[in-house]
């Protein structure tokens, strides 16, 4: 039996880097979850959106999406054109692409488009997903560089973000550039205390009581510096090595569930 929405729609966010040519577990899943007539793809994070447009277009129509448009917006202002808005208001699914999170958050926040996709999400009516950059940028606050610095400080930049999913930072690509370091560089900050590393092909599916489940073919990383002690984050200069004990880190499989608000698991896979 379909789960019933009442408040909001499923998010997906996947690590980046999904198989697009050969099963395609990772996209499959998203249009089992929620049989979508109709899609809307925003490549905003990405410098080369006529490729995302290419490549995702080409994917969800195999699947057997009947509409799949995409949303090439590159500017604040066009976020404002009423067939944009149009096509948000006919879409069931809304895909971000890959690329840089800050930019994408700072083109959408706050416009109309934007506002449109939050209050569709938040009455049930649609879902959302992201990939890498538009994973990341489904939290709030966002963090991005420092890749084989992120024990340095001030390796990373720091920047809002869309706030989906509230005080939990969400990295990608998380074991093949090796990103537990910058992760916890942003928790030890005090910035946020949460954050979730996501592999390569591999995603979350968030429900709206904020417990999601793993899925794909690698593993989710939890992380939650709530108990760090030692740090020197406060007193280290900038590109000083970070000092921190007591880091809690655990790693998911695909078909775990986990709760987001009691930051435990929940279930482990059925053997």
């Amino acid at each position: 039996m379909r789960t019933r929405f009442t408040h909001k729609g499923y998010i997906f966010l996947i690590g980046g880097a999904e198989d697009r040519d050969g099963d395609r577990s990772v996209l499959r899943t998203i249009i089992e979850k929620t049989s979508p007539a109709n899609i809307a793809i925003i490549p905003t994070a990405s410098a080369y959106p006529k490729e995302v447009d290419r490549c995702y277009t080409g994917v969800f129509s195999d699947l057997g999406v009947n509409t799949v448009r995409c949303l090439d917006i590159r500017y604040r202002d066009e976020a404002e054109r009423p067939e944009l808005l149009d096509a948000v208001e006919a879409a069931d699914l809304i895909y971000f692409g890959g690329g840089d999170q800050a930019k994408l958050v700072d083109t959408l926040i706050g416009t109309r488009l934007f506002e449109r996709i939050q209050s569709r999400f938040d009455a049930g009516s649609l879902h959302i997903a992201g990939t890498s950059a538009g994973a990341s940028a489904i939290g709030d606050p966002i963090f991005y560089d420092g890749d084989r610095r992120g024990l340095e400080k001030g390796s990373i930049g720091i920047s809002r973000g869309f706030g989906l999913i509230d005080a939990v930072a969400v990295d990608t690509h998380f074991s093949a550039r090796n990103r537990l370091e910058r992760l916890c560089q942003f928790l030890v900050s005090g910035t946020c205390r949460r954050g979730i590393g996501l592999d390569e092909d591999t995603g979350i599916m968030v429900y709206p009581n904020l417990h999601f489940e793993v899925f794909g073919t690698g593993m989710v990383t939890v992380v939650n510096s709530t108990y760090v002690t030692g740090s020197n984050y406060a007193e280290a200069r900038e590109g000083d090595h970070l000092i921190f004990n007591n880091m809690r880190i655990g790693y998911l499989p695909p078909g775990t569930r986990f709760s987001i608000k009691r930051w435990s698991i929940l279930t482990r896979p059925e053997s």
